[in-house]
């Protein structure tokens, strides 16, 4: 981190500290939570399962876009260094 980020997430750390605190009344119904529970337990687990079955094919298409890259930023050079055709 350059030091002007850190600065910043130290200033912003310190404002936070300083920050007065407030009690917060508050009650969670044990049934609504449950029922939050019961519907973003399965959304994560099927969000984070399509990443897990996607990760290949992400993979895939980052290699050959990063394959794209290079070989155009080369001039279409092989690994050789020989020009491609010729």
């Amino acid at each position: 981190m350059t030091s002007r980020a850190t600065l910043r997430v130290l200033a912003l750390a310190a404002l936070i500290a300083c920050v007065p605190l407030k009690a917060a009344f508050a009650y969670v119904d044990p049934n609504s939570a449950g029922s939050l529970y019961q519907i973003l337990f399965p959304l994560l687990i099927a969000i984070g399962s399509a990443f897990a079955a996607l990760r290949r094919v992400i993979a895939r298409a980052w290699s050959r876009l990063a394959t794209v890259v290079v070989t155009a930023v080369r001039g279409g050079r092989s690994e050789r260094g020989e020009r491609a055709g010729g």
